[in-house]
């Protein structure tokens, strides 16, 4: 059913040694002089001294010849004091690398830390209608045994309890080819109404998807009292799979970028019902998609599955109606099909094909 979207929303170095000042006394070694000589050394200079006084006295005791006075005098070396010993061995700071020039060649880069890489953008609707990302190749309404359907009655406790049994079938279905091109894949709300209701798109009547808060109107009397579709559930899931086929398209970005094209043609206009012709033909054909998905894994028996087939190639415009948002039964009949037997996206997409096709 068409939906109107909501408008307007370096740390301190370590403290080192100390070293003494360079006017302080040296320290004194054990077992040596004053000057660092070892004292066996000192007690030779001391006797070589006495030796010189001896010979100097005896030199004084009578005249000799200077060949004698040879003879006697003693002659001394003194000794060479030994090498000072080497400084204790300190640690020995390493040599500061040379910095090369830069050249042409060679450019001076400074070296930075690499940042990390940017987080991926959160899912988001992308308003684009043809080329939306939902179109990609390869995108498919994903086979599902996420649930178990309820038993069925037409009435409105036993809708309700069958559309919320098939709801978690259709979020993990549909959510892999949405989050598999980084669309949103959240759960839309589900209200099962008796009458009109007011919503923020508008008010409901029959069943509605509002894209403004995310929920799917199912409208239980209309569906069992007045258009009187029977004790099979069949149809009434080809109505509960279209609806959720309008929540794909709000999720993707089509809804939105497809009403806004739309005010601006004209709501009313003949390019303004092409325009909700193509955006209803695609959610029976998305309807199709989730309907073989639940088939192929035995959720949804062929029986349900034709039975569901066959009630949407009897919605649309009747030309008694006089209203052309739709698309005639045939039409709306034959996209669900498509979708049902090739279940691709961009099989899908009625924004792409010519006019005559969305009749």
């Amino acid at each position: 059913m068409p939906t109107h979207p909501l408008r307007g929303a370096r740390p301190a170095p370590p403290t080192g040694a100390r070293f003494a000042d360079s006017d302080a006394p040296l320290p004194q070694r054990p077992g040596r002089g004053g000057n660092g000589w070892p004292g066996w050394l000192l007690a030779i200079g001391l006797g070589a001294t006495v030796v010189a006084v001896v010979a100097v006295a005896s030199s004084g005791s009578g005249p000799r010849s200077g060949q004698e006075a040879s003879e006697r005098r003693t002659e001394f070396v003194v000794p060479t004091p030994p090498p000072t010993p080497p400084p204790r061995d300190l640690p020995v700071p390493p040599e500061r690398p040379e910095r090369p020039e830069p050249t042409e060649d060679t450019p001076l880069v400074e070296p930075t830390e690499e940042a990390p890489p940017p987080p991926p953008p959160a899912p988001h609707p992308v308003l684009l209608l043809a080329d939306n990302p939902i179109h990609a190749g390869g995108l498919r309404a994903a086979d599902t045994t996420a649930c178990q359907l309820a038993g069925f009655s037409p009435d409105a406790a036993g809708q309700e309890t069958y559309y919320r049994s098939a709801m978690p079938c259709a979020v993990d279905s549909w959510s892999h080819a949405l989050e598999a091109v980084n669309l949103p894949s959240t759960e839309p709300a589900l209200v099962v109404i008796n009458g009109p209701v007011d919503t923020p798109c508008g008010t409901a009547q029959s069943s509605y998807y509002c894209s403004g808060n995310q929920t799917i109107y199912m409208a239980a009397a209309v569906h069992a009292q007045q258009e009187r579709l029977g004790d099979s559930p069949g149809p009434y899931l080809s109505v509960f799979a279209h609806e959720y086929g309008h929540h794909v398209q709000a999720l993707a970005g089509i809804m939105q970028a497809a009403w806004d094209d739309r005010y601006e043609v004209g709501v009313d206009s003949a390019a303004g019902l092409e325009i909700s012709r193509r955006m209803e033909l695609q959610a029976s054909c998305f309807g199709g998609m989730l309907m073989a998905a639940m088939n192929r894994t035995g959720v949804v028996d062929i029986n349900t599955a034709t039975a569901a087939l066959n009630d949407a190639a009897n919605r649309g415009d009747w030309p008694q109606n006089g209203s052309r948002d739709h698309g005639a039964p045939e039409r709306n009949g034959a996209w669900m099909r498509h979708g049902y037997e090739i279940n691709l996206t961009f099989e899908c997409n009625t924004w792409a094909v010519e006019s005559g096709q969305v009749s």
